[in-house]
């Protein structure tokens, strides 16, 4: 655990050859266009449903202009934002999953941010998820800084520890995902990693679309079957969602939307 944040780290000097191998399993939905799983297929239906959500809040700060998106994946938002009028750049350090963003976007993503261009600014930069895969926070957040036009925005969705969800499942909640996650953040951390490198949070969004995935690949792991697992996900995500709504709570993941000051 950081002492000056309190965001925990689960891997604080990861071993990058190594990990590299998690990312690279066919397992990893995030690097794979697969559909042939119960959950795959509702990983993808999900995850058109969100491009489109993601596409309409981002339009709501920067309707175009440069977008990156670091941890792009395989490119599907790339894609999408692309399509509505963004010029668009991504950074994915997966050769397989960088090699089919540029097989359909030739050039667009790069291993590393450090291998952009610096005299072209962007407007939006995006981390989907993506923040806890990050070993250096500190040096991330410099260069997101230095990477925004002034009163650029930064939109980071991360887990939520502090959810109903992760109490529930303790050390069998699947957004815990070690080693792929190194870090772990409560709303706290995330705001304090913002103040410290120059950015001010301007709005705060529950992701309630979360949970019952989550909920259901947690129940998977507690040895549940595909059917009982989705049935168990929708019924424990919802409730989740519900104890966030009534009480105050974190939803299982929560989405931060800063301005470059």
């Amino acid at each position: 655990m950081c002492t000056a944040c309190g965001f925990v780290f689960t891997n604080p000097r990861p071993e990058q050859a190594h990990i590299g191998s998690y990312y690279a399993s066919e397992n990893y939905i995030s690097h794979s266009n697969s559909a042939s799983t119960l959950s795959d297929r509702l990983y993808q239906i999900a995850r058109r449903w969100a491009l489109r959500k993601k596409h309409r809040l981002v339009r709501g700060y920067k309707p175009g202009g440069r977008l990156l998106d670091v941890g792009c994946g395989t490119g599907s938002f790339l894609g999408y934002m692309k399509e509505h009028g963004y010029q668009v750049a991504g950074v994915e350090p997966s050769d397989r999953a960088r090699a089919t963003v540029n097989q359909m976007h030739p050039g667009a993503a790069v291993p590393a941010m450090a291998e952009l261009e610096r005299n072209q600014p962007f407007e939006v930069v995006t981390l989907w998820h993506v923040l806890e895969h990050l070993p250096d926070l500190q040096t991330a957040f410099r260069e997101f800084n230095s990477l925004l036009r002034p009163a650029g925005h930064l939109f980071i969705a991360v887990p939520d520890r502090t959810s109903w969800d992760s109490s529930h499942y303790g050390n069998l909640w699947a957004a815990w995902d070690v080693p792929r996650h190194l870090s772990h953040f409560r709303p706290k951390d995330v705001e304090a990693l913002m103040a410290q490198h120059g950015f001010k949070l301007v709005s705060t969004r529950r992701m309630w679309m979360d949970a019952p995935y989550i909920c259901m690949l947690s129940e998977r792991y507690r040895g549940r079957g595909p059917l009982l697992g989705l049935i168990l996900g929708i019924l424990k995500g919802s409730w989740s969602n519900v104890v966030a709504l009534v009480l105050g709570r974190s939803t299982s993941s929560t989405l931060y939307i800063g301005r470059k000051r």
